[in-house]
């Protein structure tokens, strides 16, 4: 017995030993961290980097020196450092629920950077979880879902984002645009979301998928409510409807139709050039001159692709008036037909219902640069 309580005695101080001799940690000057937060807050990022660097290596606990440099890294571009920062960050076993959703947050903002979709996505989901209502999160984790065509998704987390007028339905509208030809199916869901709430696109979409569908006629019924919701976008949905009428010959349909647009939308050059294109088929270039002479002088043309039109329509019924077009055409012709968004003022090469840019649906216009 006394031997056994000899050992445990031996232990005892040992261990007591060993805690007086044990190093402390050494612990950063608290106004170096301040400083490199303060030289982050001006912008010097290289310098801060140095400061915060200095910090880790003094004290390899500060969970906040970390966390700023991954963001710092990744704000140089340095993106597979700070990965490895923050996802190194994110097991640490001390951290708080707090600091672990800090860095989880970091960590997102990596793989977005990084276009790392799949990575990013099951960190997302479980931080918009527990934050339903923040905003900002919703928006990254549509992204997400966009990214990898989980459209379904993208419409419930759509639900909370888009919530002022026809908002929802344009952003469902939108969808259906990138699944025609791909997903038929599933493109009449989100089209329904649209024709619900009288979107144009949503009704030219709808006649288009009817018209492939054989069922012409109510096809060309929503081509032409799309027309009548949106005359200024007539330059997207005439030529399709234009293209079933001829195949149909339906030219006693469509010239009163046109004729009819053309009166309710004076200004208008696209409406009114498909009209003047039925007329000269039918051999009546007296009434194409007097429409055009009427009209042109009221019209605000901007671009090489509508003064070659005009052109066009005089060419075979005034020589002179097409030489003068072509001429102003040619004096165009450098500039570059785009896709602008005035929310934002981004332009595009390509049409979409969405802007690619600030997220802002159905304002994309044609115009020329």
């Amino acid at each position: 017995m006394v031997y056994l309580v000899g050992i445990l005695i031996f232990f005892i101080l040992l261990i007591l030993g060993l805690s007086l001799f044990r190093v402390p940690k050494k612990k950063v000057d608290p106004a170096k961290y301040i400083k490199g937060l303060e030289t982050m807050v001006d912008g010097k990022t290289d310098e801060a980097i140095d400061i915060l660097k200095n910090v880790i290596e003094k004290d390899t606990s500060n969970t906040g020196a970390y966390l700023r440099l991954g963001n710092l890294l990744r704000e140089k571009g340095l993106i597979s450092s700070a990965i490895k920062i923050h996802k190194n960050l994110s097991v640490n076993p001390e951290l708080s629920a707090s600091e672990k959703e800090e860095v989880n947050k970091a960590l997102v903002k990596d793989y977005l950077e990084s276009k790392e979709w799949r990575k990013a996505l099951p960190i997302y989901e479980p931080l918009y979880k527990k934050n339903p209502k923040d905003k900002e999160l919703a928006i990254g984790l549509l992204l997400l879902y966009e990214k990898q065509e989980k459209w379904d998704n993208a419409y419930n987390i759509a639900k909370k984002i888009y919530t002022k007028g026809k908002s929802l339905a344009n952003y469902a509208t939108h969808i259906a645009s990138l699944l025609i030809g791909r997903d038929n199916q599933k493109a009449r869901k989100f089209i329904n979301f649209g024709l619900k709430a009288n979107i144009s696109y949503a009704h030219f979409l709808y006649g288009k998928l009817l018209i492939e569908d054989g069922k012409e006629n109510n096809g060309i019924e929503h081509l032409e409510k799309s027309i009548s919701i949106d005359p200024e976008r007539a330059y997207l949905y005439l030529p399709l409807l234009e293209e079933y009428m001829f195949k149909r010959g339906e030219f006693s349909i469509l010239e009163p139709y046109l004729k009819n647009l053309v009166s309710e939308n004076p200004e208008n050059w696209e409406i009114l050039n498909s009209y003047i294109s039925i007329l000269k088929k039918k051999g009546d270039s007296d009434r194409v001159e007097e429409i055009l002479d009427e009209a042109i002088p009221n019209l605000n043309i901007d671009s090489p692709e509508a003064l070659g039109s005009i052109a066009s329509a005089y060419s075979g019924v005034d020589t002179d008036k097409m030489s003068e077009y072509v001429l102003k055409m040619q004096r165009l012709l450098t500039k570059t037909k785009r896709f602008k968004c005035p929310e934002c003022g981004n332009e595009f090469k390509e049409f979409s219902w969405k802007c690619s840019s600030c997220g802002s649906l159905g304002t994309i216009h044609r115009v020329w640069n």
